[in-house]
């Protein structure tokens, strides 16, 4: 049950976050730092350490969503004015 949670339902939260965080705050990396601090707590409060290299992961992951939202917002812009 945690691999499923580690290895899908994770990642695409992560994603998400990323993504929606872009949308409203429109600040990328305070969405990356809130999301590696929730994960970070998330490691010593109900996982082991060893789900630390999942944490960084995640921060990526969060960075690779919010980065794209980023751009496609930017290439919209550009094409609408």
């Amino acid at each position: 049950m945690e691999f499923g949670l580690i290895l899908i339902v994770f990642p695409i939260l992560s994603l998400l976050f990323g993504i929606i965080g872009q949308i409203f705050v429109k600040k990328g990396y305070i969405i990356i730092g809130i999301t590696f601090i929730g994960w970070l707590i998330a490691t010593f409060v109900f996982f082991n350490k060893t789900f630390l290299i999942w944490v960084f992961i995640y921060s990526i992951l969060t960075a690779i969503g919010s980065g794209v939202t980023y751009f496609i917002k930017g290439n919209l812009n550009k094409r609408s004015s």
